[in-house]
């Protein structure tokens, strides 16, 4: 009975030590946590202060401190890539500059831009090259890491960065987090695919031959990567439809519905380039299937319209 009593005692004190050590794991977590919430206050502080010398060393501190701690990084290179020089000269103002305006002849003078410094927009660069390799599976640090080369005008680091981001997602797709930690909104691939698109978006905008090919660039890799997805394909049609070859927009638009038959977008587009190439029988079947796949949708109205007028010819 004694031995049987000392097992017991053993089994609870065994017990116990493991419940202290939980409590223990735990409390170190949550006093991370208020650190690095310490780190963020501050921050704020001194950014409240314009105290850039401070500010400087208590991130550098926070990344030291806090290595896992993916907001040390994110934060520290938002500081950097926001920091602008200011910039006086008789150049037209553009898209966010200030005018300047002669006051003896009230006419425009110049203009007061705030411009990237190539220095911190560099340091913010490595900052997030490094917080790629630490947190791989956080998808926003991969992005804003594209953003900042797009910014800069790097396109092939910023081509370069969603290929390893896409890369990694393939393998890990369980483990992908977005802002603050938080998981996706979607299923990963759909999720990495929209944001390759937003990324082809912006070249396709700028609507000159040199960002058009970039355009297609982004769009090809996303058709290779994504196969099952139709962002891509529509994205090529679109770039052979601007580039005035309408059969060849055509022949990937099909590709798109082919992926995703439903998809209203890549259903109408198909209904409006029938109709430039002559081919009205087809543009009638892709408006009616809008209308019976999604009758009170996005493009629902617009082919109703475009039906109405094929039947007044």
């Amino acid at each position: 009975m004694l031995q049987l009593l000392d097992e017991k005692v053993l089994k609870r004190s065994v017990l116990d030590q493991i419940k202290g050590l939980v409590c223990v794991a735990l409390l170190f977590a949550l006093l991370n946590r208020a650190n690095g919430e310490g780190y963020a206050a501050r921050f704020e502080e001194l950014k409240k202060q314009k105290a850039d010398a401070q500010i400087d060393a208590l991130l550098d501190e926070w990344r030291a401190q806090k290595p896992n701690d993916p907001e040390a990084w994110i934060t520290s290179t938002n500081y950097y890539f926001n920091k602008r020089q200011v910039m006086i000269s008789t150049k037209p103002p553009g898209k966010g500059d200030f005018k300047l305006t002669d006051k003896k002849t009230g006419k425009q003078a110049g203009s007061i831009s705030f411009e990237q410094d190539k220095g911190n927009t560099k340091r913010a660069a490595d900052l997030l090259q490094e917080a790629t390799t630490k947190f791989p599976n956080r998808l926003d640090i991969w992005c804003g890491l594209a953003f900042i080369f797009q910014e800069s005008g790097d396109f092939d680091s910023e081509l370069a960065t969603l290929k390893r981001m896409v890369a990694y997602a393939h393998d890990h797709a369980a483990e992908l987090r977005w802002l603050k930690g938080e998981p996706l909104a979607e299923p990963a691939d759909r999720f990495i695919a929209k944001k390759l698109h937003s990324y082809g978006l912006y070249y396709e905008e700028k609507e000159n031959p040199e960002d058009d090919k970039r355009f297609l660039q982004i769009a090809m890799f996303g058709t290779e990567q994504f196969p099952n997805l139709p962002y891509a394909f529509n994205d090529v049609a679109q770039f052979h439809y601007v580039s005035g070859d309408k059969q060849k927009a055509l022949e990937w638009m099909k590709k798109a519905n082919q992926v995703d038959p439903k998809d209203t977008l890549v259903l109408m587009n198909l209904g409006n380039v029938s109709l430039k190439v002559g081919d009205s029988a087809s543009a009638r079947k892709y408006f009616e299937e809008i209308i019976k796949v999604d009758p009170n949708g996005e493009y629902a109205s617009e082919a109703k319209q475009a039906l109405a007028k094929l039947k007044k010819k």
